[in-house]
């Protein structure tokens, strides 16, 4: 078989916060929170994954439950699929038995992409709005 017609092999481990702080170094560009957070406080209070695409580290997201919500701290990463909906999926299995799923971006693609899959502008944050998909 042609390797452009396989299906390409995805897969999703966690890892520890040194691990994922490389992949996630262009979230600080994008910071919501005034200087709050950053990836450095993000990664060393979430769980960290790394996502792989055939082999090669691709991603990696930090969540955190909050109460009732799954929330995505961080996510970032440069693939060959939509990371978005790839992400969409994943983050809703794990928070299977929770209320909602919820993020904060400022990037207004991202917001439009989010409510393809569900997500509305639930808030604003300091610098940009919190997007959350209700599960339950």
């Amino acid at each position: 078989m042609d390797r452009h017609q396989a299906s390409p092999a995805v897969t999703v481990r966690e890892v520890g916060a040194e691990v994922a702080r490389p992949l996630l170094a262009r979230v600080d560009t994008f910071d919501t929170t005034g200087g709050v957070d950053t990836v450095a406080s993000m990664t060393a209070i979430g769980r960290c994954f790394v996502i792989a695409h055939d082999g090669r580290d691709v991603g990696a997201y930090v969540l955190q439950r909050q109460g009732n919500e799954c929330f995505v701290l961080a996510a970032q990463g440069g693939a060959e699929f939509d990371l978005t909906a790839f992400l969409s999926v994943v983050v809703e299995a794990h928070a299977q038995g929770l209320r909602s799923i919820a993020f904060q971006t400022r990037r207004p693609g991202l917001i439009r992409k989010a409510k393809r899959y569900g997500y509305y502008i639930a808030g604003r944050a300091p610098e940009g709005v919190v997007m959350r998909k209700d599960l339950q």
